[in-house]
């Protein structure tokens, strides 16, 4: 029983550690550029980036996701006001691409 617990937590970890890498990361920073991400069950990306005024910067758009240009520092906040579930640092992502 020892053993297959062991292998379990083992496997969770190898399999939970590359999104703890993203999660982990500091939040993006004004003039960053940011992946945000809405809820599968909320509101759409469509309709958090309509209430921010923000637009995305990249020219393909994932069905929950967008890159946006974080202009002001307060953009963050406004992100996660309207609706945001994730906002990760943009030029990380785009290095795992």
């Amino acid at each position: 029983m020892k053993t297959a617990l062991f292998i379990t937590l083992a496997m969770a970890t190898v399999i939970a550690s590359p999104m703890l890498a993203l999660v982990a990361q500091e939040k993006p920073e004004q003039g960053e550029l940011a992946l945000v991400i809405a809820s599968p069950f909320g509101l759409s990306i469509d309709t958090i980036l309509g209430a921010t005024d923000m637009t995305d910067v990249y020219p393909e758009r994932a069905p929950m996701g967008a890159f946006v240009q974080l202009d002001t520092a307060h953009s963050y906040d406004v992100l996660v006001e309207n609706g945001a579930w994730l906002i990760l640092r943009g030029e990380e992502i785009l290095k795992l691409c």
